[in-house]
């Protein structure tokens, strides 16, 4: 698995150019950024024949891993993060990000960070690339002692250890569990990154989180992290510090201080550092977290520099007011700290779902040396009496360079966003989860906790934040992932979407309308030179929600590519491509079979879709300057000489309810047909054939077709009373002014239910 490069923002970081193409043969390439062969994918074909691919297009990669404590870790291809609890419990953790790698950490596992507790344990980015779902451990004990099975047994173990010591007055000091001494992760992937290491201390140039140049780091620092009682912090208390002139010079984000100190050796010059952590009353009960920090000199030739990192400053409540009341379910705060280079120095935030108290720490003066940007992100739900539930989801900055002294945040109804949404659901009472990632202009990943519900669901979301802000839904549906593309915050207006609309079917993704400009957006259906691309998003709702590339429940697919009589490809386990094709115009078809096993959907598991659509030698752009396409030399490249496939696609709006039902007697469905982004001069759609059939595609019937302009048609037709508890199949096909054609079955699309004001007979 690949992920990009945690960047500071998307305009700076490195472009897509660059991400290999594995070339086989001259025909067809396989996409160093595939996620891997779905579930049921056929083995490796023979040697001397052409390899396949997953999708390509890195948005719809993910992958969860289950910690060691029990949380569930959602790793976006981006570095966001989702973050859901371990069953009966919160979900208050840290993050920790350097480069490409991404850390969340439980809260109750910091005091052991470094000693009982590897740190390779909570990198879900090298756990996400070693392919583990469950992390694996090897564990050392004395005098018998064992460790309950990594997952919630032992997160509950771990935070009732943590609560008993914090009683004590120390955290992190012996052993786990009576007699554990080590908790590493039995798994390691190429770069070693979460194999086994050595315990990290501030002390020890060695520790884990390093990927700075220490160069002459010849002078001590000393660094004292108080309590809320003034005294040096008992226990294991792991903090950031880095080098803001460069912080090539000296970066480590997980330093620890053991019962409230830590000495490190440094390079001369500015520093920041930076601590999270908890804290507990007299009977191990948390009291809260507190963020505090410190800006101080190295003088070149110092022979020591005291430095203390003061919870008590941490004196500024995190507090919000919205227009209708809302109680916190989560929290997160995300410190980023630049250096004069413009690079990042620290990276991190806070998580928290408990509704415990956060703190922070207000700054005296703006930053002289790099920048600071600090934000907050809450979700807040409706009380539990309320007719319709709702939500906030808010997202604001502070002024760049500071930590604001007032930290209370008044939210008015001109901020916000307006969302009424449905959850569709073809299973009554669904497990579903549901998490949105919200992201400033700076930011280019971003985190979220997940809130469980019962789909099917209505739900009123007011969503808003700090100006440019941008949000992503990300939604589980059993154990499926499904996206939305980043949407623009539009202050007082009000939208409705439907999430998991059949039918379900595959498709094309597409960029959200307002959708930044420095977005990078792959290509999925291009022309490049003599390159083409076609990749398909497997599943996708009618809403445009597609599903993530892990887990899949694509049991059997086939992908062909054929042009005139001769069948240019053609594999199982695949949804896409690219060919290196003859450049004169010709005739394409693309077809597509699929079948997905998913006991908690019964809907729209069968699809078959072919596609036709001439093409030819491209030489010039079509599609916006942002984009990226593969080129011949088998590598994602920039947007010159690539033009988007004249590919039409289906966007249904059929009339069923919530739980895919509709009822017998006279229905419909609108389609409109459109063509993948990026085409220039779209011919017009103008023809539409509809058909349904009752008996699982025996037979088939056709609609009334009315054309409504624009591309989109009315279908029109009765279903029959004796009907009713069956699933209807959909058969729509479309034509453009220049032939270009699309033909898509899906099977089960929607279930007949009982006509209006009829109930079912018992023998039905």
């Amino acid at each position: 698995m690949w992920y990009r490069r945690i960047r500071r923002t998307a305009a700076r970081g490195a472009g897509a150019r660059g991400a290999r193409v594995l070339a086989t043969g001259c025909a067809l390439a396989a996409l160093g950024l595939a996620a891997g062969p779905a579930p049921g994918a056929l083995a490796a074909p023979a040697e001397g024949t052409p390899t396949a691919v997953t999708s390509p297009v890195p948005d719809a990669m993910a992958h969860t891993v289950t910690l060691v404590t029990g949380e569930r870790v959602t790793l976006g291809a981006d570095g966001s993060v989702v973050v859901a609890p371990r069953p009966g419990a919160e979900a208050d953790y840290v993050t920790r990000r350097l480069d490409n790698d991404v850390f969340v950490i439980p809260l109750t596992a910091l005091p052991y960070l470094g000693r009982a507790l590897d740190p390779a344990l909570f990198n879900v980015s090298a756990l996400a690339e070693a392919g583990v779902t469950t992390t694996p451990v090897r564990v050392e004990a004395t005098g018998g002692a064992t460790a309950p099975r990594s997952g919630p047994a032992f997160g509950a173990a771990l935070a009732k250890q943590v609560g008993a010591e914090a009683a004590e007055g120390s955290a992190g000091d012996g052993p786990l569990f009576g007699g554990v001494t080590s908790v590493v992760p039995a798994v390691a992937t190429a770069d070693g990154r979460a194999a086994p290491r050595p315990p990290a201390r501030a002390d020890d140039t060695r520790a884990d989180f390093t990927r700075a140049d220490h160069t002459r780091a010849d002078h001590p620092v000393k660094v004292t992290v108080l309590g809320t009682d003034g005294k040096p912090l008992p226990g294991t208390t792991p903090f950031a510090l880095a080098n803001v002139d460069d912080a090539a010079r000296y970066r480590e984000p997980s330093l620890q201080a053991v019962d409230g100190e830590a000495k490190a050796e440094v390079p001369a010059g500015r520093y920041s550092a930076m601590v999270s952590a908890p804290t507990f009353d007299g009977a191990g009960e948390s009291t809260g977290i507190r963020m505090a920090t410190a800006e101080f000199t190295v003088p070149d030739g110092a022979t020591g520099t005291d430095v203390v990192l003061d919870l008590r400053k941490a004196t500024e409540r995190v507090t919000f007011s919205t227009p209708r009341p809302a109680e916190e379910h989560q929290l997160i705060l995300h410190y980023l700290r630049d250096d004069a280079k413009g690079e990042v120095a620290v990276n991190g935030g806070v998580g928290v779902s408990s509704g415990a108290p956060v703190y922070v720490q207000p700054s005296n003066r703006p930053v002289t040396t790099g920048d600071l940007r600090f934000n907050v992100y809450t979700h807040r739900k409706a009380p539990a009496d309320a007719a319709m539930p709702y939500s906030y989801d808010l997202k604001l900055a502070n002024p760049a360079g500071v930590i604001a002294k007032n930290q209370h945040y008044k939210v008015t109804g001109r901020q916000l966003t307006t969302v009424r949404t449905n959850y569709h659901s073809d299973t009554p009472g669904r497990a579903q989860e549901i998490a949105r990632l919200m992201y400033l202009p700076y930011e280019s990943s971003g985190e979220a906790l997940s809130e469980p519900f019962k789909a099917p669901a209505q739900r009123i979301e007011y969503v808003g934040g700090s100006p440019g802000a941008s949000y992503q839904g990300w939604l589980k549906a059993g154990e499926r992932r499904f996206v939305s593309e980043k949407q623009t915050l539009r202050p007082g207006r009000t939208t409705a979407v439907d999430w998991l609309r059949g039918p379900l079917a595959p498709g094309f993704t597409e960029p959200a309308r307002g959708a930044a400009a420095e977005e990078t957006w792959y290509c999925a259906a291009c022309r490049k030179g003599d390159a083409l691309t076609f990749s398909l998003a497997t599943v996708m709702d009618s809403a445009g929600h597609h599903v993530l590339a892990f887990p899949s429940d694509i049991t059997s697919s086939h992908f062909a590519v054929v042009s005139g009589d001769t069948t240019l490809y053609e594999g199982d386990g695949v949804s896409g491509g690219v060919l290196t094709v003859p450049p004169r115009t010709a005739p394409y078809r693309v077809v597509y079979d699929q079948t997905r096993t998913n006991g908690e959907f019964h809907q729209s598991l069968t699809t078959h879709t072919e596609w036709t659509f001439s093409s030819g030698h491209s030489g010039a752009q079509t599609v916006p300057d942002n984009w990226t396409c593969v080129s011949e030399a088998g590598e994602y490249d920039g947007p010159a000489e690539c033009s988007a496939l004249p590919v039409v696609v289906p966007h249904y709006r059929l009339d069923a309810a919530l739980d895919g039902t509709s009822p017998a007697g006279d229905d419909h469905l609108v389609v409109g047909f459109g063509h993948v982004p990026g085409v220039a001069g779209t011919p017009a759609v103008t023809k539409a054939r509809v058909e349904v059939s009752f008996d699982g595609g025996e037979r088939w019937t056709a609609a009334a077709i009315t054309a409504l302009g624009k591309g989109r048609f009315r279908a029109d037709w009765t279903t029959p009373d004796a009907a009713v508890g069956r699933d209807a199949s959909l058969r729509v096909t479309g034509t453009d002014a220049d032939g270009n054609t699309v033909a898509q079955t899906v099977k089960s699309a929607f279930t007949v239910a009982a006509a209006r004001g009829q109930g079912v007979s018992a023998g039905s």
